[in-house]
């Protein structure tokens, strides 16, 4: 507690956990310990939380809990308010909903307003479940007489993994205030008076400090269509000279050439930097002598990313890229952050305007939607056996895994979904907008497309197995899997899919639907199921699986809720790192899945 200034703050408490009843209006339970800041206001103690430290540009990052209809916020500088609020399922968002930049009250007659700015989508979660949100602070600009010369700004707010605001100018401060003036620096504020709220894992980083700077450069040209580095090795340069920062124009032409850079970065801060490298053909780059991107082909709308410890003074920088490609654009782009200042540009703004910004090609579901593409998904309970060594790199190094059989299915409740025809999963769900079809329409694609939303992502394994099988994932994310037919899919008359297949003989029928607008039900229905059978149904997997409340459970530390009809007993199981919640193989088995 001692980062906050307590004062009069008795609401305000530490403890381990935090739980809350689904069927009651701000009520939270806590857990004595610590790890985690609560606030459990009442009529008497309803005291606001202010940072003893105060902060300019910051970003801050935390997670959070809402009671059923709580309501808080979390103020940067003590004066622009992002609402946190139980906005679960709500369909419209408004500046009062989770995520909102919260409207100013007018005090005086005619002056500014600052009217308040919805989420680009409502990425809320449920109730007592823990979310996540990022914020990236740009504090107002003042100039020696003290007037402001640019508003604050909120370079970014992502809530949930799901971009909410980007690049919003704040005219004025919010509502509830710690003062109507604005200025250079000013404290957190987390509101404690309206209803119970917890935190935990708080990450500020302050980006107060000077910029990484660069240059001159002395470059060096060497014009011909080379495929590798070897073959302009030695080759006397057809152009010298010096740029002030990085740029292909150098070259004087838009392909045929190599470019080496050699120059010096200027570095205020010690500790981890980030660099990121677009550029257009190979390119190489060594900073201190170090490689740290190898000799490797990009495209310009491509970015390679590293991170690398450097000390307070010089560090030099040697960049090389040759391109030979005429149907790409030239594109060189180098930007640097220090832990604490922003990314700086160590090119010409002229060097990276050949590419334009591409106009995304996005899907919505004003109807039922069904889309089929490939999909890109993380694995979530990765196989770590020896005998999964000899898997190609895509899976052992990215731990990811393209659904060739893949049907998105959109909402208009704005709850999605991806199913995988090869194993009768529900690989992912998804709230908010429907898909960015970019990667697959856009110029010659690859096929696949993207959810547009906060993504919760499931294990992509078949839900039917045998009971000896229940902890066995791998055929499901690296190998067909036996026993299985897929049949296709029958769209209802409101163009909702129910899916069908067969597993061990049996005949499923598998449809999941919106619930109350806000939860996912899922129904498989089975048929020819073998007297004696063995087969359970795995609705769950996970490394901590709890109960909620009579019938509901939680998942992987309050993830997500999983709610099973009344009377229903399922079968806990854990082995390792998994555990597994199922039920018997019967006539109709169904869950709904909130979150």
């Amino acid at each position: 507690m001692s980062f906050w200034k307590t004062d009069g703050a008795k609401n305000w408490q530490i403890a381990a956990d935090a739980t809350v009843d689904m069927s009651r209006h701000d009520q939270m339970s806590i857990v004595t310990g610590t790890g985690m800041l609560a606030n459990l206001p009442d009529t008497k103690n309803r005291a606001n939380l202010l940072s003893v430290k105060e902060y300019g540009d910051v970003d801050v990052s935390f997670d959070f809990m809402m009671a059923v209809h709580s309501n808080s916020g979390f103020y940067l500088q003590g004066r622009y308010e992002v609402q946190l609020m139980d906005s679960w399922g709500v369909q419209k968002p408004t500046f009062a909903d989770c995520g909102g930049v919260f409207a100013r009250r007018r005090w005086n007659p005619g002056e500014q307003l600052f009217d308040g700015v919805p989420p680009r989508l409502n990425a809320c979660l449920a109730p007592g479940l823990w979310q996540h949100i990022d914020i990236s602070f740009q504090a107002p600009r003042f100039d020696a007489s003290g007037k402001k010369t640019s508003n604050a700004k909120l370079l970014k707010v992502v809530l949930n993994g799901a971009l909410i605001h980007e690049n919003l100018e704040l005219t004025g401060p919010t509502g509830g205030p710690i003062s109507e003036q604005e200025a250079a620096v000013g404290p957190f504020l987390i509101q404690g008076d309206h209803g119970p709220v917890a935190f935990r894992n708080f990450s500020i980083v302050s980006k107060q400090g000077a910029a990484v700077q660069a240059g001159p450069f002395d470059y060096h040209v060497i014009y011909g269509n080379y495929r590798s580095a070897s073959e302009f090795d030695g080759k006397k340069s057809d152009l010298d000279g010096t740029t002030e920062k990085l740029t292909w124009e150098v070259a004087k032409k838009e392909d045929g050439y190599a470019i080496s850079f050699i120059g010096k970065m200027k570095i205020p801060e010690a500790g981890r930097h980030r660099l990121v490298l677009q550029i257009a053909g190979r390119s190489s780059m060594k900073v201190n002598g170090k490689e740290v991107f190898p000799d490797a082909w990009s495209h310009s709308s491509n970015a390679r990313v590293a991170e690398i410890d450097l000390p307070v003074g010089d560090a030099s920088l040697e960049l090389l890229n040759y391109k030979m490609e005429g149907w790409m654009e030239p594109y060189i782009g180098l930007w640097v952050e220090g832990p604490g200042s922003r990314p700086a540009a160590l090119h010409t703004l002229s060097s990276t305007l050949s590419v334009p910004a591409s106009d995304p090609i996005m899907l919505d579901a004003g109807r039922p939607t069904v889309f089929r593409s490939f999909m890109d998904i993380d694995l979530k309970n990765y196989p770590q056996s020896p005998e999964y060594n000899d898997k190609p790199n895509f899976f052992r190094e990215t731990k990811r895994k393209r659904i060739v059989h893949a049907v998105q299915v959109g909402d208009p409740s704005h709850l999605h979904y991806t199913y995988d025809l090869d194993n009768g999963a529900v690989a992912q769900i998804w709230k908010g907008d429907f898909l960015n079809t970019s990667p697959m329409w856009d110029n010659r694609g690859d096929g696949s497309s993207r959810p547009e939303g906060a993504v919760l992502l499931f294990d992509d394994v078949s839900v039917v197995v045998a009971k000896a099988d229940l902890f066995d994932l791998k055929p499901s994310i690296t190998e067909p899997v036996a026993e299985y037919r897929p049949k296709g899919y029958d769209l209802d008359e409101g163009g909702q899919p129910a899916f069908r297949y067969q597993r061990f003989g049996m005949d499923v029928s598998d449809q999941v639907r919106v619930s109350a607008g806000k939860m996912l039900t899922r129904t498989l229905t089975f048929d020819n199921i073998p007297a004696g059978q063995t087969y359970v149904c795995r609705l769950v997997t996970g490394e901590k699986i709890e109960k909620s409340a009579e019938d509901t459970w939680v998942v992987d530390g309050k993830k997500y809720y999983i709610q099973l009809p009344k009377g229903v007993k399922p079968s806990i199981e854990q082995s390792g790192n998994l555990t597994v919640l199922h039920v018997p193989v019967v006539q109709q088995v169904s869950y709904s899945i909130l979150w």
